[in-house]
Order: structure tokens, then C-alpha cells, then sequence
């Protein structure tokens, strides 16, 4: 939607840009061609002084062959080696060391290119990035070390039984497509690639009109268009590949296929069609999809997570260049309950009283897409990743006005379309088995205020009252979560978090469900258990609690926080259906090198009856013996007033803000919870060991000691020196070496001690070498002076990544809590990364001789060594 054309903006620009022609929507977005064709998407944002430019290539496994398969992902790995201008090293760490982040990542449709940096260096970070994508030197000699990162990265891959499971519903479902084919490719793919191949398929795909920019951040978008013409717009334009349409229907029929691997779970996944995003249709079938899978209250939920035919169910509409499909996918326990899923979603798909949403659950999904889509906006690296899919395929227009059409739908049509898709049914679907198993009035702040008082029952309230985001963000702690579980109760607080959202004393599941989704409420109670690696926030020491809304709903908002944290209901029957949903997530976490090795590292510094030895999701033995009542008794002590922190920021007045919380958590009783200590860990004598054999393709290795925590006056300096050693192994042992997909060096801390970490997993093959080049790399940090560029790289990467993490407002809260809880308070941010400014190279040496271990550490593997 076009309103204007801007032709001539400045002489000067009529001088340095050559053909560059540009537009600006209703909302702001401006669109610009360059001279060579790249297209740009520029979108001002200046919540926060990051500017981040992703930019799209049109290259992926649709555009590979059965030969080359895994090569765009391939190439991705090498363009990050040099470039005829800057070495593996300058073009890594000038970002990191400019307080910015860079990466990549390749799906089937597109690949993408990512740099973050604060703005006052976004002309460091466009200049690395075009030469990245457009000079880079594809060294000869880097491509052995890179096949062997990438072969360990589809190792790990394949020891994920989820992603077995997708790579088969893709196999079959696909079958005589692109869409069939891994974007890993395989080992044998990796090996036999030549250079020769590499640049052809390179200089093929790696041209300006091939390509699209998306900027969000801190800019002036005349200024931003000059910018980028500067270091994109005089590559020429090539000859645009040839893309073939890729014709893919569903069959008539109902077709499973099925297969066994090396899983715990029952995993079925079902391809249904749907119309293409040109389709009138596709609006009000993709509400249909969003109801079918929209939470506590959706059909699938309601019909078969509820019932306990499933741990988890979800559905998704997926949106390419040529075609549409609806998938429904779930786990479960046993194939006898897999068939009744099937059966199930039959039997949902073809009742349209089952696809008839009521009218405030209707409304409720626009609303919930509207402030997703502003929560998402907040996170500007993380936007580019979300969105890419869709936008490469559609365009960013499409994308940009999606909700807005989507707001145009009517409950009719959507009855309609259902009628018109599955009056009769049709579908595609796989079963994965386990190889071997057995049957079974709001006021808005105008200037930037923190406060923090302590209710009279001992509840800790920060809140930040800023005027540069719509969200209102709060993140709860529940402190001391391990030494507060009962014994033989390990898993409770993850349970009682699980069970807040199913229902309180005064909403059902399903009505609370249609409440959050009426003021398009984000509520975070743990960390996804479905995504590897993905328990940045989970923690022994607390538990949290997220939530987020937009201002315009903070009194709803606030109510029903109130209710879900004071009053849940804790019934009997949504118990057993949390039981189930946490003992399938242990099922997968026990088949996880990564968390067995973890698991196995903290019993061995902590000791058994430490409470930082237990595992934060339980075992499935503790799991089984929680009770209703059992929660009921915790929740009382656990979420009392006195042992939580709550964090607000907002664009409200604080005020405001506070004295609506008086009413609701301000009139909780306080409980007697007596003296709490959290005893630190043993430094060992000697090496203590510990291996724990698994049949996988590789060994990840836990290796660390006991250190000092976050308010010792030297963890500045050894987070500088930490950070300067996770590099070197990076450098070393994945650059280099090519020995892992993923190493890196980190500090863990409480209030009174800390601890130090390595963490690597690798073949089985390589065990004994990088085990070798994690203890060389310590021992040269301790031994030899840095250089003046790694510590001011690690200052800045520490600072970078500072102000990445806390790009939203959720994650200031977040952080707000985790500095109060620790002891610095919650404003040490600026404070830390001062301190952290000031280390010198003395510091980083002393810090490392001095904390860092080189003769005395626990060492946990798991793998078959």
C-alpha cells in the first residue's frame, strides 16, 4: 500500500545513488530499490540505540539438487572465513568488539545474514557485512575444518529424535520436491563438496538482485538509504537464477506412513491443503489454524491434550512462494494413543461445531496477533528471524498488512472455508515409533523513572516507568526455588508454574485462555523444553514468571496476573494432563547428551543432597508423586509475598501501577519460611570424573570448578578473562579444528559463590583432542598476558551483548529482578558494564591464574568415549 513517491529527496542524493527509487506506507515502512536491483525494507524504531540490517538471499534447498544438497548451508559457514579484504578474525570479532552481534542462519527458501550493533556503529557493521556477501574468499584451506563443523552440527542434529521425526514427515509428505530435502544436507553431501561447486553455486546466487534488506532500529531512514547505497549499491547486478514452480498438492485420500528410530515418544504429524496466500480464502483459513491450535482453549487442546491422548499438540499454517499446508503435529506415549490422535483431528476437522470459535475467543486471536506482532517488533534481531519465512515468500507488504487482514475476517468465513477444505478430508501424515516399545483509566509516563518499595507483607516491587514501548512487562521470582522443594518433590516448582496457567479460582482453563487472548497477554512460565539449548532462564535458585500485555490493557492485565499467582485452581484433572506434559519433556531431556552431562556435572560439585544438585524439571519418579494437594501446600510458601520479587516496566505511571498491585498482591499474608542458606561447593582435590555412556554420535563434555560469584570485586575481571578464553576456544577448536558445531567458556553465579564452565560436544572420535584443547587453551590464558584487541573485543561483546539481551521490555524486568536477587541490586546493569570497561590486561591474567582451574575441576561426559 503505496501513498507516495519520492523522487527527489536532496541534490546530493541525485549524485551518489544511482537509480535508487523509494516509497513509504501508511505505517512507516519505507521501501527502496538500489540501482543493482537489492531491494530494502527500512523501519525506524528508536525504543533502543541498536540498529540491526538482516539481509535475505534467495538460496536455500528448494534451489539445490539430490549432489548438493547442504551446500547453502555450507556456504553459510564459509562466508564467515574472509575476505579478500579482512581475515576469518577481523571480520568476527570488529563486530564483537564494537558491542555488536552477527550471524546467520539458512531455511529451505532463503538465506539470511544478521548484523546488530549499536548505531553509532552501524557503518562498521553494513561495511562487514557487504563485504561478507558479496567479496568473500572461500579459502581452500578452511573448507576440511568447516565439513567437519558442519558434519558435527548434523550430528547433533541427528541425535534430536523430534528432528528425525520432521525429517521423515518431510521425506514423505514432499516426496519428489525440493521441500524433501534437509537444509543440513548429510555427512556423505558434505564430504564429497568441492570448491569449484561452492563458488559456482556463490557467484550464482550472491548478487544484489537476488537479494533483500531488512533494517529496523535506531535511524533516519534518508540518512539509513544513503548509507547502505554506500556499501551495497555499487556491486553489480547479475542474472537472475531461474526459479522453478514447485507443483504440490495434497492427494485425495488418507495416507500414514510409518517408521521407528531412536526415540521415547510417539510422534504424528499430518499435511492437510490449504490455499495459497493469494487466496481470498487464506485469511479466514489462517484464523482457522490459529483457533485450532490457540492455546488452553482451542479443538486440539480441548479434544486431545485434555483428554490425555497427547503431551503436546500444535498446529501451523505453512506459507511458501507456490503452495500452502495445514500441519498438525503431536507427541504422545503409545501408539494405541497416536491413532486416536489421528482419529480425533478427523473428527475436529469434519464438526463445525468443534471450528466455530465464540465471538470473544474470536476476537481474542486478533487481539493476541496484534500484540505479538508489537512484542516481537521489540526484539529487533529476533524479528528478522521470525518473519523471514513468510516474507521471502510473500513479500514484506504482505507481511506488514497481514494482521490488518486478518482483523477483516468474519466468524461466517471462516465456517465457510472449513466447509469448503475439509467437508471431506484429505491428508498426508507419518507415525514415528520408537524402535523398540511396549503398547500402552490508565495514565502514561512522560519521562523515565525507577522505584522499588517493599510491601508491609514483604513483597519486593520494582517498577520502571519509561515512554518508549507500548508493552507492559512484569517478570515475577520465586526465590530460592531447589532448597524450597520438599524432599522427594524435585520438579514441584516447575509443575506448580505449568499448572498456573490452567485455570484459577475464578476462571476455567478455557475461560482464562479466551481472557489472556482478549488483551493479547504473553505468558512465560518455563523455558520450551521442544527447542534444544533453550533454557537460558531456567534456574535452581529461582523461578520466573513473565508476562506482557500492551498499556491500553494494563488493568485487565494486572487482574489476571493477580489471580493466576494468588488464586490458581490446582484441580485434580489438569494435574494428570501437566503430569504427562512434563514426563514426555523428561523422556526427551534423558535422551539429550547436552542435558545428561549437566545433570551429571552439578550432582558431582554440589554433592547429592545439595538443592543445586536436583534437576529443575524433576525426575520422572518425583513427578509421579505430586499431588494436587501436594501443590497446593507449595504454591502457598513458594509464591508467598515475602519470597517473591515482581518487576514492572511500563509506559504507565508508576504510581498508577503501584496502586494497583497494593490491591491484589499487597493484601497476600505472609508465611514463616525461616532462615534459607545455600552452602557453596567443594573445590575438588585433583580431577574428579564422571562419564556416562549413551550410544549417540556424540560426547558433550561438562568441565568447570567452583569460582567466585557476581558480587566479589574481581568477577568483572574474570568475566573479561572468560569471555576472552570462550573465544580462543571457539577459535580454536570449531575454526581451526573443526572439532564442534558449538564450545564456549561461562560464569554462573549466586549471591555468595559462583562457578566456572566449559561446555563442547563433539564426535565421538574427537573426544580426546578437544578434551586436550579446552585444558591448553586454560592453561594459556593463565600463563601468558592477552592483547590489547582481545580485551577490547571481550569489553565490548560483554557490552554488546548486554544490550542485546535487554532489548525488550520483558527482558529488562527479567534482568531488573535477576540483579535484585543476586545482591548488586537492580539498576547494576550500567554499573557491571562500567566495571567491566575498566578491567585491564593485569586484571584478565591475575583473574585467570587466580580462579580459572587447571589442575583441580569436576569433568562430566556423556557418550560412548
Amino acid at each position: 500500500m503505496i501513498t507516495k513517491k519520492i523522487i527527489i529527496y536532496s541534490l546530493f542524493l541525485i549524485l551518489s545513488v544511482t537509480s535508487l527509487v523509494h516509497a513509504a506506507s501508511d505505517d512507516g515502512t519505507t521501501y527502496a530499490n538500489l540501482g543493482n536491483g537489492m531491494k530494502l525494507v527500512l523501519k525506524e524504531n528508536h525504543s533502543s540505540p541498536m540498529i540491526t540490517s538482516v539481509v535475505f538471499v534467495n538460496a536455500g534447498a528448494r534451489y539445490e539438487n539430490e549432489k548438493t544438497n547442504g551446500m547453502t548451508h555450507f556456504l553459510e559457514h564459509l562466508l564467515f572465513n574472509g575476505t579478500s579484504t579482512r581475515d576469518r578474525i577481523e571480520l568476527n570479532e570488529t563486530i564483537k568488539e564494537h558491542g555488536g552481534y552477527i550471524n546467520a542462519f539458512t531455511r529451505k527458501d532463503l538465506t539470511a545474514y544478521l548484523v546488530l550493533m549499536p548505531k553509532e556503529y552501524i557503518d562498521t557493521g553494513l561495511a562487514i557485512q557487504a563485504d561478507q556477501l558479496f567479496n568473500s574468499a572461500l579459502p581452500e584451506d578452511e573448507f576440511p575444518k568447516e565439513k567437519k563443523i558442519v558434519i558435527e552440527e548434523i550430528r547433533k542434529s541427528n541425535d534430536v529424535p523430534s528432528t528425525l521425526a520432521d525429517y521423515y514427515f518431510n521425506e514423505v509428505v514432499f516426496e519428489g520436491t525440493p521441500y524433501a530435502r534437509t537444509v543440513l544436507g548429510t555427512a556423505e553431501h558434505i564430504s564429497s563438496l568441492t570448491r569449484a561447486d561452492v563458488i559456482e553455486y556463490y557467484k550464482k546466487y550472491y548478487i544484489p538482485n537476488n537479494m533483500t534488506a531488512l533494517i529496523i532500529g535506531d535511524f533516519e531512514t534518508e540518512r539509513m538509504i544513503e548509507t547502505f547505497d554506500r556499501y551495497f549499491g555499487h556491486y553489480e547486478k547479475g542474472k537472475m537464477p531461474k526459479i522453478d514452480l514447485v507443483n504440490f498438492m495434497i492427494p485425495d485420500g488418507r495416507r500414514i506412513e510409518e517408521t521407528a528410530i531412536d526415540t521415547k515418544n510417539f510422534h504424528v504429524d499430518l499435511a492437510l491443503p490449504a490455499p495459497h496466500y493469494t487466496d481470498p480464502d487464506y485469511y479466514p483459513y489462517y484464523m482457522l489454524v490459529e483457533y485450532l491450535g490457540s492455546g488452553e482453549s482451542s479443538p486440539l487442546t480441548k479434544h486431545i491434550e485434555d483428554k490425555g491422548l497427547a503431551s503436546s499438540i500444535y498446529s501451523s499454517l505453512e506459507t511458501q512462494r507456490d503452495f500452502s499446508m495445514l500441519r498438525i503435529s503431536a507427541t504422545t506415549d503409545s501408539e494405541k494413543n497416536a491413532r486416536a490422535v489421528i482419529w480425533e483431528v478427523e473428527k475436529i476437522l469434519s464438526n463445525p461445531e468443534f471450528l466455530t470459535p465464540s465471538y470473544d475467543a474470536f476476537r481474542g486471536m486478533i487481539v493476541s496477533k496484534k500484540t505479538q506482532e508489537i512484542y516481537l517488533r521489540e526484539k529487533l534481531h529476533y524479528y528478522g528471524f521470525i518473519i523471514a519465512p513468510m516474507m521471502v515468500s510473500t513479500g514484506y507488504e504482505f507481511v506488514e498488512t497481514l494482521v490488518d487482514s486478518l482483523e477483516n475476517v468474519e466468524q461466517a468465513e471462516m465456517a465457510e472455508v472449513a466447509s469448503k477444505y475439509f467437508s471431506d478430508i484429505k491428508y498426508v501424515g507419518t507415525l514415528v515409533k520408537p524402535a523398540e516399545f511396549e503398547e500402552d483509566e490508565v495514565l502514561s509516563a512522560g519521562i523515565t523513572e525507577t522505584k522499588k518499595v517493599t510491601f508491609d507483607n514483604g513483597l519486593e516491587v520494582i517498577i520502571k516507568q519509561s515512554p518508549d514501548s507500548r508493552v507492559l512487562a512484569v517478570n515475577i521470582f520465586g526465590k530460592n526455588r531447589a532448597a524450597m522443594e520438599p524432599p522427594g518433590k524435585d520438579g514441584i516448582t516447575d509443575f506448580l508454574n505449568r499448572m498456573l496457567e490452567k485455570g484459577t479460582e475464578n476462571y476455567d482453563k478455557e475461560t482464562l485462555s479466551e481472557k489472556l487472548a482478549n488483551i493479547g497477554a504473553q505468558l512465560t512460565v518455563t523455558d520450551n523444553p521442544y527447542i534444544p539449548y533453550d533454557d537460558r532462564y531456567t534456574s535452581k535458585q529461582y523461578a520466573f514468571v513473565k508476562f506482557e500485555t500492551i498499556d491500553e490493557y494494563a488493568s485487565e492485565g494486572l487482574e489476571l496476573l493477580s489471580e493466576m499467582m494468588i488464586r490458581p485452581a490446582l484441580d485434580s484433572a489438569e494435574v494428570e494432563n501437566v503430569r504427562r506434559e512434563m514426563m514426555a519433556a523428561l523422556g526427551m531431556a534423558s535422551a539429550s547428551t547436552y542435558q545428561t552431562a549437566r545433570n551429571s556435572f552439578y550432582e558431582m560439585m554440589f554433592g547429592p543432597n545439595h538443592a543445586f544438585s536436583k534437576v529443575p524439571l524433576g525426575t520422572q519418579r518425583s513427578i509421579a508423586t505430586i499431588s494436587a494437594d501436594n501443590l497446593k501446600a507449595y504454591h502457598k510458601r513458594f509464591y508467598a509475598p515475602n519470597n517473591m520479587i515482581m518487576t514492572v516496566c511500563t509506559n504507565l505511571e508508576a504510581e498508577w501501577v503501584l496502586s494497583r498491585l497494593q490491591k491484589t498482591f499487597g493484601q497476600m499474608q505472609q508465611v514463616s519460611l525461616g532462615k534459607i542458606e545455600i552452602p557453596a561447593p567443594d573445590t575438588p582435590t585433583g580431577i574428579v570424573k564422571s562419564n556416562t555412556p549413551m550410544d549417540k554420535e556424540q560426547v558433550y563434555i561438562y568441565l568447570g570448578a567452583p569460582t567466585i560469584g557476581i558480587n566479589h570485586p574481581d568477577y568483572a575481571a574474570l568475566d573479561v578473562a572468560t569471555e576472552i578464553l570462550s573465544s580462543r576456544l571457539g577459535l580454536e577448536l570449531r575454526e581451526v579444528q573443526g572439532l564442534a558445531y558449538s564450545v564456549g567458556a561461562g560464569l554462573s553465579t549466586a549471591p555468595d559463590f559462583g562457578w566456572f564452565l566449559v561446555t563442547m560436544g563433539t564426535g565421538t572420535d574427537n573426544y580426546q583432542v578437544a578434551y586436550d584443547g579446552i585444558m591448553a587453551e586454560i592453561d594459556k590464558i593463565r600463563d601468558a598476558a592477552v592483547s590489547e584487541d582481545e580485551l577490547r573485543r571481550a569489553i565490548n561483546s560483554i557490552w554488546g551483548s548486554s544490550l542485546t539481551r535487554q532489548l525488550s521490555r520483558i527482558n529488562q524486568a527479567y534482568y531488573m529482578t535477576f540483579y535484585e536477587f543476586m545482591g548488586p541490586g537492580y539498576d547494576y546493569k550500567d554499573e557491571y558494564i562500567e566495571k567491566v570497561k575498566g578491567v585491564t590486561i593485569d586484571d584478565v591474567l591475575r583473574a585467570a591464574r587466580t580462579y580459572l582451574p587447571s589442575e583441580d575441576y569436576y569433568l562430566a561426559t556423556v557418550g560412548l568415549r
